[in-house]
């Protein structure tokens, strides 16, 4: 069994849906923030109406 180009473009990685891999890669952003720069991170289960991080 080999996995064509076509099939592996399609795979998504981990069964992710995109609002989980968007959570997961901004959470990891904001792990190594620069000082100074704001990550806007919210989602469903945390509703803001505003960016948080590291920028105060």
């Amino acid at each position: 069994m080999t996995a064509q180009p076509t099939d592996i473009a399609t795979y998504n990685f981990a069964y992710l849906d995109e609002q989980t891999k968007r959570m997961i890669r901004r959470a990891i952003l904001k792990g190594i923030a620069i000082p100074g720069y704001q990550v806007p991170f919210a989602s469903r289960e945390m509703p803001m109406p505003y960016g948080w991080g590291t920028g105060g």
